[in-house]
C-alpha cells in the first residue's frame, strides 16, 4: 500500500484538499467499508476516472493519504527541563474533539476488518505518535532523572495515546486538563523509575 501523494502536476493542492474533505465527510458518514469511490467523486464532485488515475482503484491508499494529510502536528517538548514539566505541558492541550473521536472508533473498526488497511493505519498514523511519546522518555532518561526502558517507554505511549483517544467514551467525563493531570499523576508517573536527579525535584 502507499500513502505517496498523487503528482502535483495532476492536481492542484487546494482540489486534493478538497477531494481529502470530502473522504474524511464520506468516512464519518458511512463508513471505511461502505465507502466507494463513486461516493467519494460524486461528493468532491469530480470523476471516479480522475480517482482511480491518482489511486489506481485502491480505496485503502485513497483513505490513507485524506488521513495523513489531515493529520495533528506531532509534540516538541525539546527545550523541557524535565519530565514533569512535560507532562504539565500536555495536560494543558486540547482534547480530542469528538469528531475526531468518531474517526478513530471507525478506523479500528475497519482495521480490524481489513488487516492490510490496519497495518498501514498503525505505519503512518499510530506509529509516528507512539515514537514521539517514547521520544519523550528516551529524553528524560538522556537527561537523568529515570531509568531507561525502552519497551516499558513504547507500552507507556499506547497508554496515553489510548487515553486521550477513548477516555471520555469509557468515564462519559470530558477530556480536560485534570484528567490528563490525573492520568500522568496516577498511572504513568508511578510507572516510571525516577532517579532522583536534581533536574527533576523529586526521589524515586
Amino acid at each position: 500500500m502507499s500513502t505517496d501523494p498523487p503528482p502535483r502536476s495532476r492536481m492542484k493542492p487546494e482540489r486534493l484538499a478538497e477531494l481529502f474533505d470530502a473522504v474524511r465527510e464520506l468516512l464519518l458518514d458511512v463508513g471505511y467499508e461502505r465507502l466507494t469511490f463513486d461516493a467519494v467523486a460524486s461528493r468532491a464532485r469530480t470523476s471516479k476516472a480522475t480517482l482511480y488515475r491518482h489511486w489506481a482503484g485502491s480505496k485503502a491508499d485513497l483513505v490513507m493519504a485524506a488521513l495523513t494529510q489531515h493529520r495533528p502536528a506531532l509534540p516538541d517538548h525539546a527545550g523541557a527541563a524535565s519530565l514533569d514539566e512535560v507532562f504539565a505541558e500536555m495536560a494543558r492541550t486540547d482534547g480530542m474533539p469528538n469528531r475526531d473521536l468518531r474517526m478513530g472508533l471507525m478506523l479500528l473498526h475497519a482495521a480490524a476488518a481489513d488487516p492490510a488497511f490496519g497495518a498501514a493505519l498503525r505505519k503512518e498514523i499510530i506509529t509516528p505518535g507512539v515514537d514521539a511519546l517514547a521520544g519523550i522518555f528516551e529524553a528524560a532518561a538522556d537527561r537523568g532523572e529515570i531509568v531507561r526502558d525502552a519497551p516499558l517507554f513504547r507500552r507507556l505511549a499506547h497508554v496515553i495515546l489510548a487515553d486521550l483517544a477513548f477516555s471520555p467514551l469509557l468515564s462519559g467525563q470530558e477530556d480536560d486538563a485534570a484528567s490528563r493531570r490525573e492520568l500522568f499523576r496516577t498511572v504513568i508517573r508511578p510507572a516510571l523509575t525516577f532517579t532522583g536527579h536534581p533536574r527533576d525535584g523529586r526521589s524515586s
